[in-house]
């Protein structure tokens, strides 16, 4: 019988809010060819975020739209950066109908740069597959929120995947309602039982990271070995 579901990783799994693609009009990248951003953010309340780098954000995969041709943009600009952090964001420009070059920009010092790090043309070259990525000679500061604008004439965004989980705070979704069935397909075929007072306590101290969530090999449940942290 499917065992409970490990709450632990689950809760890290659900953010303060999410965000499908917004339109852009007040031309926020001050680009009037990219009609479309998707948000993103990472907050810790300590400096400890990402804890390491470079380490890749998100993953974004696109429909290139029937028709489409030339160039299209991907820009990448902050709704915020850590404080007394300079934000670079690298914007990418997708070749349509050829192979896209990436650059992966030179650390300087306090600077948290954000760049696409692969861009990726499917086999039948219907799609263009984006990894967005983080440096920063600091590997650990208070988090980045994000702006990711592209051109919806052109790119039909399908799938966010592969999203940094560390202080995830605005969870970007190529739809609305994408971030809850990926929680609902975590949680399928599983069995609930009510939760004791101490179960939750364990819970809740393997949510903060005061204690390592290490189940016995017979199931997945949260309620399994613990050990300390500390």
């Amino acid at each position: 019988m499917p065992s409970n579901p490990n709450y632990a990783e689950l809760l890290a799994r659900i953010p303060i809010a999410t965000s499908p693609p917004v339109a852009d009009v007040d031309d926020l990248d001050s680009d009037s060819n990219t009609d479309n951003y998707l948000l993103a953010a990472w907050v810790s309340l300590i400096e400890d975020w990402p804890g390491t780098t470079p380490v890749n954000l998100m993953t974004l995969t696109f429909d290139i739209e029937s028709g489409a041709s030339g160039t299209t943009a991907i820009n990448i600009d902050a709704t915020s950066s850590a404080a007394n952090f300079t934000f670079d964001g690298q914007d990418h420009t997708i070749n349509i109908d050829g192979t896209s070059t990436v650059t992966i920009p030179t650390t300087a010092s306090a600077t948290q740069h954000v760049y696409v790090s692969s861009s990726t043309r499917s086999t039948d070259g219907t799609q263009e597959t984006v990894t967005i990525s983080y440096n920063n000679e600091d590997s650990t500061v208070t988090g980045l929120g994000l702006r990711i604008h592209y051109d919806e004439t052109k790119l039909s965004l399908v799938s966010v995947s592969d999203v940094l989980e560390t202080a995830l705070f605005i969870r970007p979704e190529a739809f609305s309602g994408q971030a809850r069935q990926v929680i609902d397909q975590l949680l399928s075929g599983r069995v609930y039982t009510t939760m004791t007072f101490e179960e939750l306590s364990l819970f809740d101290y393997a949510a903060r990271g005061y204690i390592a969530d290490t189940p016995t090999a017979d199931r997945n449940s949260y309620v399994g070995d613990y050990i300390p942290l500390n």
